[in-house]
């Protein structure tokens, strides 16, 4: 029963197992990490400030170190089971731990969520630079290449379903990039807002103004400690608009993956058929009923766990509703904000191996390009209407009718037409060309591509 796959949740189970990412999941995001970590290193500021203030000797901080790294699970589990409240029991646990000489400092002048807001918020920030920033800034490095690879890999562009204009393939990686790339920014921006508080029971100083003249100055000592900075305001909380703000960006970047699975889940189509996902020839499986199949079963996973874990986001929005200085109705839901971070490593994770190893079929690619161009109807009328013909764009339409009836090129029947023939005759021979060959019409997607790849390697090795 101890293995994984024994517990009641797929997302332990089967998705971080899978990934390797079981370890540091539990190492950095799991609720023993939460108190045992967090917690205990929120504490042990506390009396690192209270030291440097004259409450104990600065000489009795490592033992209160050591004392913090001696505190056992199973003895704050079952201190939890005989006080009912988490944080007095670590506190119980701790002081037990310590010194006679500390004992009477620990916890001074703290409320638990004075520890437990801070707690929380060195969890997601932990999650979120150990696990999600590396995955995705892989998935921008593949994108990256691909996008450099495929600069001039002509595509046909799609829009509501149909063929539209030209695009080179790596255009259509490299805006992925940026949309995931300013994402993995504002992640990065996000966990730099992110605001403790050490403020206690109601957010007032009652405490800290018994034990200081200056207790806001008291605060930002402590939280410098763990590495953040006091909100303007608190209640017994922290606000929980800058954790949010992250959650969002979080959220944000899943979905533009979501979006990157189901682009490349629908090249792979049969009846398109432009790109590939890796499959083991040695022995995967596509189907257990139709033994030739090879599904995208990468990108179908990852748009999966995006709706799965999307939704989830609303019930942080509702945690911004707290009565009064304080309730609890948000206890529980804030300890569900890691598996949002743990889903979002997965697909990420699952994301780059797959852009690594995919196959484009460029011939499928370019033949799709110059089999059926009626998408020149766009490029045709702009240059009829620039060429001073009145209503091009209706002219154009019909001959598209016209060429689509007699199974023929547009082109030819736009030259052929008394009217418009002659117009087209008389371009400049760069726009001519332009119309006979579509790489020419696709030189600024394939420069915009190779200078969004420029940039974000910029980014990514800043």
């Amino acid at each position: 029963m101890t293995h994984p796959l024994w517990l009641p949740d797929p997302l332990i189970g089967r998705y971080l197992e899978s990934e390797g990412l079981l370890e540091p999941a539990s190492r950095l995001v799991s609720d023993a990490a939460l108190y045992l970590d967090y917690c205990l290193e929120v504490e042990v500021a506390l009396l690192k400030v209270l030291a440097r203030r004259g409450f104990l000797p600065e000489s009795r901080i490592p033992e209160a170190v050591q004392a913090a790294r001696r505190v056992r699970l199973e003895d704050f589990c079952l201190e939890e089971a005989r006080v009912h409240h988490d944080l007095k029991a670590l506190v119980n646990v701790f002081t037990l731990q310590c010194p006679e000489a500390i004992r009477p400092y620990v916890h001074l002048g703290a409320t638990s969520y004075d520890i437990l807001s801070n707690a929380h918020l060195m969890r997601l920030r932990a999650g979120v630079e150990g696990l999600v920033v590396p995955a995705l800034s892989d998935c921008c490095r593949e994108l990256s290449r691909l996008a450099r690879q495929e600069a001039g890999t002509l595509q046909i562009g799609r829009t509501h379903g149909q063929h539209a204009e030209p695009l080179t393939f790596g255009l259509a990686c490299a805006v992925h990039l940026d949309r995931l790339g300013s994402q993995v920014l504002e992640i990065q921006r996000s966990m730099a807002g992110l605001r403790g508080k050490f403020s206690g029971a109601v957010g007032a100083f009652v405490a800290q103004g018994l034990l200081f003249e200056d207790p806001e100055i008291f605060e930002r000592e402590v939280l410098a400690e763990v590495g953040l900075e006091p909100a303007r305001a608190s209640t017994q909380i922290a606000p929980p608009e800058p954790a949010l703000a992250l959650l969002h960006h979080l959220l944000a970047a899943f979905g533009v993956l979501a979006n990157l699975a189901d682009d490349l889940r629908h090249l792979q189509r049969t009846e398109i058929d432009e790109v590939a996902e890796f499959f083991d020839e040695a022995g995967q499986v596509g189907s257990s009923a139709m033994p030739h199949k090879r599904n995208p079963i990468t990108w179908e996973n990852i748009k999966s766990l995006w709706k799965a874990f999307a939704p989830q986001v609303m019930t942080w929005y509702l945690d911004q509703v707290s009565e009064h200085q304080r309730d609890l109705s948000n206890s529980a839901s804030a300890r569900f904000q890691p598996r949002l971070v743990l889903a979002l490593a997965v697909a990420a994770s699952r994301a780059a191996r797959a852009l690594r190893k995919l196959l484009v079929l460029r011939a499928t690619m370019e033949a799709r390009v110059c089999q059926d161009r009626t998408w020149l109807s766009g490029p045709l009328q702009v240059l009829l209407s620039a060429s001073g013909v009145p209503e091009a764009h209706e002219s154009v339409r019909l001959l598209v009718i016209q060429a689509r009836r007699e199974g023929r090129d547009l082109l030819e029947v736009v030259t052929g037409d008394s009217r418009l023939g002659p117009v087209v005759a008389g371009l400049p021979p760069r726009l001519r060309a332009a119309l006979e060959d579509p790489r020419a019409l696709v030189e600024p997607a394939r420069a915009r591509a190779l200078a969004l790849a420029d940039h974000w390697d910029g980014v990514l090795a800043g």
